[in-house]
């Protein structure tokens, strides 16, 4: 089932998309448009008003988004498939640290960080790839039946990640409130 396979040929932004400039938000949100190749793009203006508000995003200057902004925006909308806003923030509080990295370190390392997620998405399109194939090989999908059982398999395989997502999340990145917890 070729339809399928479709989600794992997704186009996204590359690093080297990422100009060294700073950009204001109608200047994001077009290039993530014209990148992904979707019609909205991935991020709107009122989503990047939202990471900012909740303190995803570290404060912007003026008007303009970092190269580092950016960045985050992009680790955020992956983030946010699979956790709530509350777990994303720990995971960006536990990846900024309680003190300001300086400028550059930290852009270098939010580059790395996506550029590590970009660089596994072709191994791990494989590997679903593979993983489809075997539930695909024990017969064919035929009916409508046979059609929601494979719903099932893909809806229990998906259901189990984001529970390692949400248990990877709550032992290495718990929210600020959770560490307060742990320690009375």
């Amino acid at each position: 089932m070729q339809v399928l396979k479709k989600p794992l040929q997704q186009k996204e932004v590359e690093v080297a998309d990422l100009p060294d400039l700073d950009l204001y938000m109608d200047q994001i949100t077009t290039l993530f448009a014209d990148k992904t190749q979707e019609p909205d793009g991935l991020l709107t203006k009122t989503m990047i008003n939202n990471y900012s508000k909740e303190g995803l995003l570290k404060p912007i200057k003026g008007k303009k988004y970092s190269k580092e902004h950016i960045l985050q925006m992009l680790l955020i909308y992956r983030l946010k498939q699979t956790l709530s806003i509350q777990q994303i923030k720990g995971v960006m509080q536990g990846l900024s640290g309680p003190d300001e990295k300086e400028t550059l370190a930290a852009e270098q390392m939010w580059e790395g960080l996506y550029g590590g997620y970009l660089e596994s998405r072709q191994p791990n399109a494989q590997m679903l790839s593979g993983l489809l194939e075997a539930l695909l090989a024990r017969g064919p999908v035929d009916s409508p039946e046979k059609k929601a059982l494979l719903l099932l398999q893909l809806s229990w395989i998906s259901y189990v990640t984001q529970r390692m997502c949400n248990a990877l999340v709550e032992q290495e990145f718990p929210t600020a409130e959770k560490k307060v917890e742990k320690k009375k």
